[in-house]
């Protein structure tokens, strides 16, 4: 009976100390930041945050997903905006140096460096806006995520045509 409650005991406290897989330890972790940019979406964390973008979205990593950075009053949020592949089909219009108000999870990561998964970008000047995540964090861009539910802008949040994005150099408004 001893042995059998000490093995469930280091059963149940190896399960404790494994990470939680909401930020860590999938194949598609940032090498850096230590963030599963794949299921790194919390709802327990959303929040919202307005700033000035300081980078223009671009590829990063292995899996290319798609990052920005913004500058805020407590400082600088690497924005991660999904998969490079869905985010070049979408026509929001982000300017550096432009403020930029964005919902998403936010999470601190092993370099201590401060993400934000985004769920809804807002372009306060035009009123455009972009919903990456459903209400439950679910992706957009995924079988499961409840396909283009963009809402907003001008073509709610998809390019007019198929296609129409982001594709290196300028892309409607950025600069």
């Amino acid at each position: 009976m001893k042995r059998n409650l000490l093995i469930f005991m280091c059963v149940v406290l190896c399960l404790w100390h494994r990470p939680a897989s909401a930020f860590w330890g999938s194949d598609s972790t940032d090498a850096a930041s230590g963030l599963d940019v794949a299921a790194g979406f919390d709802v327990n964390t959303i929040t919202s945050i307005a700033g000035t973008v300081t980078s223009l979205p671009e590829r990063k990593g292995q899996e290319q997903h798609t990052v920005m950075v913004v500058a805020t009053n407590q400082g600088a949020v690497t924005v991660v905006l999904g998969p490079w592949w869905h985010w070049e089909k979408q026509s929001f219009s982000i300017s550096k140096n432009r403020e930029i108000a964005i919902t998403g999870s936010l999470a601190q990561g092993k370099d201590g460096a401060m993400y934000l998964f985004a769920q809804r970008l807002e372009n306060p000047e035009s009123g455009e806006t972009l919903t990456l995540r459903s209400d439950s964090g679910k992706p957009l861009w995924s079988r499961n995520g409840s396909g283009n539910r963009n809402g907003g802008g001008p073509h709610g949040g998809m390019g007019s045509r198929p296609g129409a994005g982001f594709r290196g150099g300028t892309r409607g408004g950025i600069r």
